[in-house]
């Protein structure tokens, strides 16, 4: 995997000051986590800075989808986007491109105008274009039901583009002020690999240990505990062979679990069973 540079100093400074003021916790529980006794909590959203003129997000008008009915014909923006959306699922990505530009500038103030941003970042990213990408998604106002799916594909895109910071700033203020939100832990994940991936092992291990935390009955658990192991044993300052087995043992008990799906359905069970497998045999000199 290629090695990514390291993220500046002050995007990591809340995170290391966290770690250096939380050690003796942060050691509790990582033995929690390798003992199966997982603290659960809820994770409160960071205060959002407040708008100038906040708005409540505009709600599409619910319509009787049963034609002969008392159904209201769907207003001329809907229809862009529903023909935008089809041509999408049809692979005419340029044409629905057109119908998705076409309701923001014929429809600025429609309530299906974030959908749209929303649906051409997703074709501008596909044909490797990250730039506009993160143009349609900044687009879309704080006060958005979109706004948080905005931020993890703006991060998604600013990785794609290289914007290692860009992309961390999306990503954690998605996870710190949206906590509730379907793509919380998923963001939690991808800052998680970024840090791994950058030399910043303690970076990671906080990551993994927050999504362990605080969304154990997500599908992304799995992931976490394989990202705490790799921590342990590849990063050069927290490297520890031992514990990054214990982690792997871990996680393999809970796939054997019956009251574990995400870790018995795991995709990453046979490649844990392999690192297991190296490390025993290279450190430990077991299964030879």
């Amino acid at each position: 995997m290629k090695r990514l540079p390291l993220v500046p100093a002050i995007v990591l400074l809340s995170f290391t000051c966290l770690m250096a003021q939380g050690a003796s916790q942060t050691e509790a529980i990582i033995r929690s986590i390798l003992e199966g006794e997982v603290p659960a909590e809820k994770k409160e959203a960071a205060p959002k800075t407040p708008l100038p003129a906040e708005k409540k997000p505009v709600q599409p008008a619910q319509k009787d989808d049963k034609p002969g009915r008392g159904a209201q014909a769907p207003g001329p923006d809907e229809v862009l986007l529903k023909t935008g959306i089809q041509l999408y699922g049809a692979r005419m990505n340029q044409a629905a491109l057109v119908k998705f530009n076409e309701l923001k500038s014929k429809y600025p103030e429609s309530p299906f105008r974030d959908s749209a941003a929303i649906w051409a970042g997703k074709i501008h990213f596909s044909a490797n274009r990250p730039a506009e990408a993160v143009r349609e998604y900044a687009s879309i106002a704080e006060d958005s039901g979109e706004y948080p799916m905005a931020l993890y594909s703006i991060g998604e895109a600013y990785y794609k583009g290289g914007t290692i910071a860009g992309a961390i700033e999306s990503f954690y203020k998605l996870s710190s002020q949206f906590p509730d939100h379907e793509r919380s832990d998923d963001a939690l994940l991808f800052l998680g690999n970024i840090y791994l991936n950058g030399g910043n092992g303690t970076q990671a291990l906080e990551t993994a240990i927050n999504i362990i935390r605080y969304y154990p009955d997500r599908e992304t658990v799995d992931d976490a505990y394989y990202l705490m192991a790799k921590v342990f044993e590849k990063d050069r300052t927290l490297k520890d062979m031992e514990t990054a087995r214990r982690v792997y043992r871990a996680f393999l008990k809970r796939a054997n679990d019956e009251g574990s799906p995400h870790f018995r359905n795991s995709p990453l069970k046979a490649r844990v069973e392999r690192d297991l497998r190296y490390i025993e045999s290279t450190y430990f000199k077991m299964g030879k």
